[in-house]
């Protein structure tokens, strides 16, 4: 059922639909050569992620970790409570819904000039001239870092994702991860020094009950930040585009019905594009997940692009891309696992909704179509899948 190579080489053409249909109505399936079984059902995967204490983090989320330990945990995706309920409750307030409402004119302004800069009505690269700078700019204006420099971010980001840019060798991608390192913290000893109003100097001068992130859980929470606000976002956003493109009868139901339709649109494009891959859990007893008989210490890889498609959870046409899923109209679907679920859920999720709202607003105001442009190229990524390149046109009007 499960090539001998997943997830490496999976994820070329996009997400690998075929082996979704497999799992789906199945019980968690062995691999046939690392040690873990493939959850690929939305029920299972809710299960894992709801009980952070059968199946915990911090043996590893990764396959590369597996056999791996840590003297503390590399990120907060590592931690399980009572350590990562107090993480989160450090970081949390930097992202309270009244910071995002304080960015979201200046989030406009960079779609309104990122716009202004394409052709209309001729091809563009939607990933080049899009959806890879608008994430940046906006991480770069939370952080409080200079977006003139968002390039440079762009390449710290591509190293520390595994796979994310096949033309960096393991030399490059380690000496790029340290030099992101180094200069995230950098600007963080700087801010305990001279706070300013941005989230670098919210989480590097915050205490709680006298408990204050260490140096470690800084630096390693702002690459997260970095890497999860921009990669996952600019995947969502350009695949969305492309998914809209490729269906005009979807592009015409969203302009005819801009307001009843567009937070339903932002849902189903974050439920279709999913583009985190999987994540691991380590079972910390014997336990049956869905039928299958989990041994204490085995790994469970949760595929979430599998979950997001699953009939039993979506219903029949859970395959296919509909932007009136989550129109509250309807009978709620399940829960949209595009940011995980439980304790984990990602922190960044509002942030990420607002820039594909604000885009598609901005996109519905000026143009008539989007139409694909040319062959679309996957990165191939086993962790944060998503295009590499995205050739759109997007139409004024006329034929």
């Amino acid at each position: 059922m499960i090539p001998k190579d997943f997830p490496d080489g999976s994820f070329g053409e996009g997400h690998p639909v075929a082996l979704y249909e497999r799992l789906h109505g199945r019980p968690p399936v062995r691999h046939p050569e690392l040690p873990l079984w493939v959850a690929g059902t939305h029920a299972e995967v809710m299960e894992v992620v709801t009980d952070p204490a059968t199946y915990r983090s911090r043996d590893g989320i990764l396959i590369p970790e597996i056999g791996h330990s840590y003297d503390a945990p590399p990120t907060i995706m590592h931690t399980d409570p009572p350590d990562h309920t107090r993480y989160r409750g450090l970081v949390a307030p930097a992202f309270r819904p009244s910071v995002l409402r304080r960015l979201e004119g200046a989030v406009r302004d960079r779609i309104t000039a990122l716009l202004d800069a394409v052709p209309a009505d001729e091809p563009f690269d939607v990933v080049e001239r899009l959806a890879v700078p608008l994430p940046l700019q906006v991480i770069c204006l939370l952080l409080g870092i200079p977006e003139a420099d968002w390039e440079r971010f762009h390449a710290w980001s591509e190293a520390i994702v595994p796979g994310a840019n096949p033309d960096l060798t393991e030399e490059e991608r380690g000496a790029l991860r340290i030099e992101c390192g180094t200069y995230l913290i950098g600007e963080a000893h700087a801010r305990r020094t001279a706070p300013r109003d941005d989230v670098i100097s919210q989480l590097a001068t915050l205490e709680l009950d006298g408990d204050k992130l260490t140096d470690m859980e800084l630096v390693m929470f702002l690459i997260q930040l970095l890497v999860a606000g921009n990669e996952t976002t600019r995947h969502s956003l350009s695949g969305g585009l492309l998914a809209l493109a490729e269906r005009p009868d979807e592009w015409t139901a969203l302009k005819s019905r801009p307001v009843e339709l567009l937070p339903a649109a932002v849902e189903e494009i974050l439920r279709w594009t999913l583009p985190v891959v999987y994540f691991l859990r380590t079972a910390s007893r014997p336990v049956t997940l869905g039928g299958s008989e989990i041994a204490e210490g085995d790994k469970v890889m949760l595929l979430y692009g599998a979950a997001n498609r699953d009939p039993a959870a979506f219903g029949p046409d859970a395959g296919r891309f509909d932007i009136a899923r989550f129109d509250t109209a309807r009978k709620p679907p399940a829960p949209n696992l595009a940011f995980g679920f439980g304790p984990h859920f990602c922190l960044g999720a509002a942030l990420a909704r607002m820039e594909i709202r604000l885009v598609l607003e901005a996109l519905l105001e000026r143009y008539e179509r989007i139409e694909p442009a040319g062959g679309a190229a996957y990165n191939g990524s086993s962790v944060v899948a998503g295009l590499r390149r995205c050739p759109l046109s997007f139409r004024r009007g006329g034929e």
